[in-house]
């Protein structure tokens, strides 16, 4: 009996089959963060959220998953419809809703709708409305790109813009020369420009525009800009201004444009208080050498002096702060330089020409011809002159070096041979005059000169005295005090003319001659092409 049931169980359940419909799929349903259906009712007009807000959000499924959301928001003055939605698997993000041009507020609607794993979307997204105001945007200068207090012709300038509402909201940087009211557009992706003043004809003040070049790349660009004043002090005025064309509070900087008048530049880098009897020496002799008239412009940069022989006296103040582009442009614009310094080989930082040296490719590539007056030291690690520039760009091979068991000094006694064994440099017909110390002198080094591309012009017959028993002798080192190079760019010239206290001849001709140091500097101008009389 219990088989014959159980056989009977077997074969019921063997008949059997299910019957019925499915489910349908149900859509998603999506809840926002922020609970209410508008924050207008919570928020006055004076506390209304920055255009950028965060938001989140989440989504629910009872059949299966929410694999992704859709998000939009438009102002709530305008129809929806038509307003795309953007896919996100993203449950929050950062926000820039839409102010119309024009206005300070706007009240934007914010949608999210969920899709499930079966593509359903939900039909009714979860909404609120933002009450949000624009905030102005901020522009400041950057500090270590603002000019010295006085320059020529190409100034620079660096800023940092930003908005509070994002920085995307940034539409344009407005800039103006002396004038607040008026403003030129720059575009907003820059945040470095240089400005080049057009002067016609050259030398010419009254108010000129400048030409803009974007970046530190330089790119030339159509913009100008009115209202730069030639020889005055001059505001420049700067605002960033957003979508809605908010601007920022105004931020200006004063400094001085001096013309530039010439083609020749004295660089007056004496960086010792008696630096004007040392310019007035070297101006005159130009003055005697150029056609007569020929300008001269004079770019000071000896502050701040030297206070000592530390050697930690930094680079000037007087200097561009940036070498490219500015300094580059500047001294590109001139055909001939005349460069006189207290220091330039003894170390690299803190001395003027090594910094412009790195920039001199364009000048010389515009074929510029550059003079070179200044005293040479040696670095405490010698291997440093290989990073130098100035000390790579002059026409020299390397430093004179010591005995370290005698670090003697080298001595000029009054009558001292300074001899050029009669060479006459190219492009001249005038051997360079034989000449001798006038004093005696302790603070001169020669240098070496081992490279076919130098020309070896003056040699001078030191005496060594060592510091340690006091032994003297004939210095039988390389004593090479001037050349140039033999392309006839570069002219080097180490030795003092002249005391700086008094004035006082410190070298003169072989044969007594005052003129005969001045004659040795004429022809070396003359054979490196400076324009003569």
């Amino acid at each position: 009996m219990v088989a014959l049931a159980a056989l009977g169980l077997i074969a019921f359940g063997c008949d059997s089959s299910l019957s019925g419909s499915a489910f349908e799929n149900q859509p998603p349903e999506t809840q926002l963060s922020v609970q209410d259906e508008s924050l207008l009712d919570n928020l006055d007009e004076e506390n209304r959220l920055t255009s950028t807000v965060q938001v989140s959000w989440s989504g629910d499924d009872s059949d299966g998953f929410v694999q992704g959301y859709e998000v939009r928001f438009f102002d709530r003055n305008e129809s929806g419809d038509g307003v795309a939605w953007s896919y996100t698997e993203r449950t929050d993000s950062l926000f820039l809703l839409p102010i119309r041009p024009g206005q300070k507020t706007s009240d934007v609607v914010f949608e999210a709708r969920s899709i499930d794993n079966d593509g359903a979307v939900d039909p009714t997204p979860a909404s609120t409305i933002f009450p949000v105001q624009n905030s102005p945007p901020q522009i400041r200068f950057s500090q270590f790109d603002l000019p010295p207090d006085t320059t020529f012709n190409v100034v620079s300038f660096g800023w940092t813009a930003s908005d509070p509402d994002g920085n995307h909201n940034l539409s344009r940087i407005d800039i103006s020369f002396n004038d607040s009211s008026n403003f030129v557009a720059l575009p907003v992706d820059v945040d470095f420009a240089t400005f080049v003043a057009e002067t016609t004809p050259p030398g010419s003040t009254g108010q000129t525009e400048a030409r803009v070049f974007l970046g530190r790349g330089f790119a030339s660009s159509s913009i100008r800009v009115p209202g730069l004043k030639v020889n005055s002090e001059n505001i420049i005025y700067m605002r960033s201004v957003d979508q809605t064309d908010t601007t920022s509070t105004r931020i200006e900087f004063s400094w001085f444009v001096k013309a530039k008048t010439a083609d020749v530049l004295y660089v007056d880098d004496y960086r010792r208080s008696t630096h004007t009897q040392i310019a007035d020496f070297h101006l005159s002799l130009l003055k005697e050498y150029l056609p007569v008239n020929t300008p001269v412009d004079i770019w000071n940069i000896t502050t701040p002096f030297a206070t000592g022989s530390s050697g930690n006296t930094p680079r000037s103040n007087l200097l561009p702060p940036n070498a490219q582009p500015t300094l580059r442009q500047f001294l590109a614009g001139y055909k001939y330089m005349y460069w006189v310094a207290s220091n330039s080989t003894d170390r690299i930082d803190g001395n003027n020409l090594p910094f412009a040296s790195q920039v001199m490719d364009l000048f010389f590539s515009n074929g510029g011809k550059l003079m070179v007056h200044t005293p040479i030291g040696i670095p405490p690690d010698p291997s440093q002159i290989l990073d130098n520039a100035a000390a790579v760009l002059m026409p020299l091979t390397t430093m004179i070096a010591f005995p370290d068991s005698l670090r003697p000094s080298l001595r000029m006694s009054t009558g001292t041979r300074i001899t050029s064994n009669g060479i006459t440099l190219p492009s001249t017909s005038q051997a360079l005059p034989e000449l001798k110390s006038n004093a005696f002198l302790t603070n001169t080094l020669p240098y070496v000169v081992s490279s076919s591309n130098i020309i070896p012009l003056y040699s001078v017959d030191y005496t060594y005295v060592t510091r340690l028993g006091g032994r003297q002798g004939a210095w039988t080192g390389s004593s090479v005090v001037a050349s140039i190079s033999s392309d006839q760019r570069i002219g080097l010239f180490t030795l003092p003319l002249i005391n700086d206290q008094t004035s006082a001849s410190l070298l003169i001709g072989a044969t007594g001659s005052t003129e005969a140091p001045k004659l040795a500097l004429k022809l070396i101008l003359e054979s490196l092409g400076f324009p003569k009389r």
